[in-house]
């Protein structure tokens, strides 16, 4: 009796989803491919309100009546095209190529081809002022940026090869982290604009006025870096000194690059490292970066690159990123 009321229903249309039901995503999800997948951690795609979307061809922070592709081009010289981002075709078939440049690439195919996770800091001091200067000024663009109190944006699919890291575009996705940068000894004067200390005695970040609003979503936050003083260590050789990024970003990344990780299996969780076991601080020789798979930082790319900086703790990501991964 039960199985000829199942039947009906069925003969009738019946479903579990009535159509016009709204589907709620929880926050934490990145798009791969179209697909969703969980980080436990705040993330804004370029759909959500107070995202910022890499897909649009005008200016997000001109006036709107010059922020058109056709005003934009002549205002900046340094807009060539309307897409700040391409296609991941090396290594793709032409028949590959036919099918995915419309945007339809399958998650198993993207697999195949990520295999890296690059690290920037933004040297933008914070995600919307990153967001400004790749979009609106250099015709750039990255799949994520981390703001100083540890949300998550998302930019483009991961699908899209982005432009932040010259021969690691194709095979990469890069997150761009909410700091102002690194700096040799005696010319780190940016320190004083964006760092004061309170009675506390520990440094805060202060956004100098003349950025405008900070974008920062969490109220009232105040960022510190997760160490009181600056760190100096070498990148490429030189001795540089900054500041540490903050606890917020920290947590936030442990969970994203568990995530990539997870989902690209290409992608191994760790770091370079040379004989002794210890991270390589300078670039990666061109053989040695082209079999490369992993995590690795801007400066393991190119020699004329110093981010993520001295004062990242590589450990402490790629250490908690494994323990969420077991």
């Amino acid at each position: 009796m039960l199985a000829g009321i199942l039947q009906l229903a069925l003969l009738a249309g019946c479903t579990t989803t009535k159509p016009g039901a709204l589907l709620k995503r929880q926050g934490d999800e990145i798009i791969v491919a179209g697909q969703l997948f969980h980080t436990g951690t705040r993330v804004v795609t370029w759909m959500d309100p107070n995202g910022y979307d890499a897909y649009r061809s005008e200016r997000r922070f001109a006036p709107f009546d010059q922020s058109s592709w056709e005003t934009s081009k002549v205002a900046v010289a340094a807009l060539k095209t309307p897409n700040r981002y391409g296609l991941r075709k090396d290594g793709l078939t032409d028949a590959q190529v036919e099918r995915v440049r419309g945007g339809g690439w399958d998650l198993p195919l993207l697999r195949e081809k990520v295999d890296q996770f690059v690290l920037h800091f933004d040297a933008s001091g914070t995600s919307r002022q990153c967001f400004k200067i790749l979009h609106d000024h250099r015709c750039l663009s990255v799949h994520f940026m981390l703001d100083l109190d540890g949300t998550i944006y998302q930019t483009l699919d991961l699908k899209e090869r982005a432009w932040h890291a010259t021969t690691s575009n194709t095979r990469s996705i890069g997150i761009e982290i909410a700091n102002i940068g690194a700096f040799s000894p005696g010319q780190q004067r940016m320190f004083e604009d964006w760092y004061q200390r309170d009675d506390s005695g520990w440094p805060r970040v202060v956004v100098p006025t003349r950025f405008g609003e900070s974008g920062i979503l969490t109220p009232n936050f105040v960022a510190r870096p997760a160490r009181k003083e600056p760190v100096l260590g070498p990148v490429q050789g030189r001795q540089l000194q900054q500041y540490d990024f903050t606890p917020e970003q920290y947590a936030a990344l442990v969970k994203l690059t568990a995530t990539l990780c997870k989902v690209f299996p290409n992608l191994r969780c760790d770091f370079p490292r040379g004989a002794d076991g210890k991270l390589i601080t300078g670039k990666l020789p061109d053989e040695e970066l082209s079999r490369y798979q992993g995590v690795l930082g801007h400066y393991h790319i190119q020699t004329n690159k110093v981010d993520p900086g001295p004062a990242f703790q590589w450990e402490h990501v790629i250490g908690g990123a494994k323990k969420l991964l077991r």
